[in-house]
């Protein structure tokens, strides 16, 4: 991964969010993202290669993209990049919203641990657990919450 300032992280996030364009190729679509080219190349491979390619280049869709987007940025730093333009561009249920939580020491230092070994923070590690939680609620969330789906699939659902 290419590491970077945050001013041009958070530019990079904004021109990918707020200007989308139909396709990217390779070199532009990873300088964007600010990973490897041979980073996009792996996630193709692992995917279904064929849809990722025009002729003999790589090209990747704006959604394909956002794939990585998310897990190569935090919704949190997506959020901080996006500002009020956020709402512009994800689903309402991607807002973020800082709860408060009363746990046993011994349960927090194992969640410390474990973000630790995710390579993470622990807002970032819970986030990731929290998702394979929602995941399992979907269809029953959707019916008391329409919109809980679309946000849990983003970017596989609908565009705003």
């Amino acid at each position: 991964m290419v590491r970077d300032g945050f001013a041009s992280k958070r530019h990079r996030i904004r021109t990918f969010f707020l200007r989308p364009r139909e396709f990217y190729y390779l070199t532009p679509a990873a300088a964007l993202l600010g990973v490897s080219c041979r980073m996009l190349v792996y996630e193709a491979q692992s995917d279904s290669p064929e849809a990722y390619r025009e002729g003999r280049r790589w090209r990747f869709t704006w959604r394909q993209l956002a794939y990585v987007a998310f897990r190569t940025w935090t919704l949190a730093e997506i959020h901080a990049a996006l500002g009020k333009d956020a709402a512009k561009v994800l689903p309402p249920l991607l807002t973020m919203r800082r709860v408060n939580v009363t746990l046993p020491e011994f349960i927090v230092r194992a969640m410390e641990m474990a973000a630790e070994d995710f390579g993470a923070t622990l807002d970032d590690w819970l986030h990731h657990e929290m998702m394979d939680f929602a995941g399992t609620v979907t269809a029953r969330m959707e019916r008391i919450l329409p919109g809980y789906r679309r946000a849990y699939l983003f970017p596989g659902g609908d565009r705003r």
